[in-house]
């Protein structure tokens, strides 16, 4: 029988979901992820009637009141308005990609214990482009490019990807286990430029955005859920007014259509690709305006 858990006053089915991890696809992903980082997801389950983590896998119907769970606001898979925001949930980078970067990254970067974050460089170079980063993430630039060209307006496009690189470009290598997020923030705006191309992998989350200067205290965050493989790009607005943040949490509430659903976590590999002012050093060369 499911549990049940309050909206504000109403009552619901809860569902949870829960995708196994011995399957095929993306649960190969997690399972990689699972085993290297030698971390055991906790139990979701309680013997307390009243759990909102009790069994059931099916999306349950959104009730009309429907308005927080716990801790947790309702998020979507469909980008809110934010000019300069784009995200299309349909648009997954390729299986095979995504599994090679994941155990690169596993076997050459977070090969110790305690180590949840590193930092590469690629300088701009005519003869090599963004030369200091590892072939596997200049293979997944020109994919990510090739990929997100459609869905993005010329200028944005030109400005993440550029024929001609006149800046030293960032990859920030992030390993969420489930229960930890990031406080919401702008990316440090003296070194970073515009333009910040962000990929999920081995598991989603939700991220919440909120204007930097919000008048009205009662305006909830925007909740936007990744799932994994999907990239969002910040640029203008999305940049520099609002900031973004993940909750420290092991489940996040998806909204969509006419159902809800509750998503466990599991360990996530994020990698996000930024400017670098021409101010900022990188690995020892100093990078002019050109």
């Amino acid at each position: 029988m499911h549990g049940k858990a309050e909206f504000h006053g109403g009552e619901f089915d809860s569902a949870i979901y829960s995708p196994p991890w011995d399957s095929g696809g993306d649960e190969r992903l997690r399972a990689r992820l699972k085993i290297a980082t030698n971390f055991e997801r906790p139990s979701t389950t309680d013997d307390s009637p009243d759990s909102l983590f009790d069994e059931g896998l099916a999306a349950s119907p959104i009730p009309s009141d429907i308005a927080v769970v716990g801790d947790m606001e309702p998020a979507s898979s469909c980008a809110p308005p934010i000019p300069g925001l784009f995200f299309t949930p349909s648009l997954l980078l390729p299986l095979e990609l995504a599994d090679q970067i994941t155990e690169f990254c596993l076997k050459h970067y977070f090969n110790r214990p305690g180590v949840n974050q590193i930092m590469l460089f690629g300088a701009a170079s005519d003869s090599t482009p963004w030369s200091g980063l590892p072939p596997i993430l200049l293979e997944l630039l020109a994919s990510m490019s090739v990929l997100l060209q459609p869905s993005l307006p010329p200028e944005i496009h030109a400005l993440l990807f550029p024929r001609t690189p006149t800046h030293a470009r960032q990859a920030i290598l992030n390993l969420y286990h489930p229960g930890e997020g990031i406080t919401s923030h702008v990316d440090l705006l003296k070194r970073f430029g515009d333009g910040i191309v962000g990929l999920s992998l081995g598991s989603s989350c939700v991220m919440q955005f909120a204007r930097v200067e919000e008048a009205d205290d009662n305006v909830r965050p925007k909740q936007l859920f990744l799932p994994e493989r999907t990239m969002i790009v910040l640029s203008g607005d999305a940049r520099y007014a609002w900031t973004h943040g993940i909750e420290k949490r092991t489940t996040d509430l998806v909204v969509d259509a006419e159902t809800f659903r509750i998503v466990e976590r599991g360990v996530r590999l994020s990698i996000t690709f930024r400017w670098l002012l021409a101010s900022e050093d990188v690995v020892g060369l100093e990078v002019t305006e050109p």
